[in-house]
């Protein structure tokens, strides 16, 4: 794993010349599956921003609007042109076999833990759309996911930038296991708004 103060070194120069626009441009285009620095853009200009050098309301701002749009782009891509990008392989047979097991295991959910999962996170968009995953599903975890990614990438580097290194070690070490747990809170969560939501509504009617 590359080093915090190397990835900050790098990327430093790109958002003093560039600002939110190179933010912006590298987290969308990321949603629709081409390679792109985003999310290491997004915790440098976190860091940044804890630093005084941005603004951390506008870099959180840029990078969920930035997300949610691209990852939307991505999953309508995929609904529009699947079968073009399935038969010039231009995502490999089996990268979409993986996509499609993942999606049918996890479905909405899978959105949430695709965001932290290297070689899927990429194409789980687009896999999405080909899999022609309901739109009013798609965009609620699309919504979810981005919220929780941007928690964790955009608010929690400003606030742990001393911890930022041994915190992405561990991470990175410790991928899988992080986001069940993860994935299983936000379940939690989830079910228990819904179990009130409905409680509520319950006692209204009567």
């Amino acid at each position: 794993m590359e080093s915090i103060q190397h990835i900050i070194t790098e990327l430093t120069p790109l958002l003093q010349q560039y600002g939110y626009y190179i933010l912006a441009l590298a987290i969308a285009v990321e949603g629709m599956g081409i390679p792109a620095p985003g999310q290491s853009l997004l915790v440098v200009a976190s860091l940044l921003a804890a630093s005084g050098k941005m603004s951390l309301p506008a870099v959180l701002m840029v990078g969920w609007s930035a997300s949610f749009i691209g990852n939307s782009i991505g999953y309508f891509i995929g609904r529009q042109f699947g079968h073009v990008l399935t038969r010039k392989q231009w995502i490999k047979p089996k990268t979409l076999t993986k996509l499609h097991g993942f999606i049918d295991r996890y479905g909405m959910l899978g959105l949430i833990i695709s965001r932290f999962v290297e070689g899927i996170k990429q194409f789980m968009c687009i896999g999405c759309g080909i899999a022609a995953m309901p739109a009013k599903l798609f965009f609620t975890g699309n919504f979810l996911a981005v919220t929780v990614w941007l928690l964790v990438f955009g608010v929690a580097p400003a606030y742990l930038r001393d911890e930022v290194a041994p915190i992405l070690a561990f991470y990175h070490k410790y991928q899988t296991q992080c986001w069940v747990v993860v994935a299983v809170i936000v379940v939690a969560i989830i079910w228990l708004v819904y179990r009130r939501f409905q409680r509520n509504r319950v006692v209204i009617e009567k």
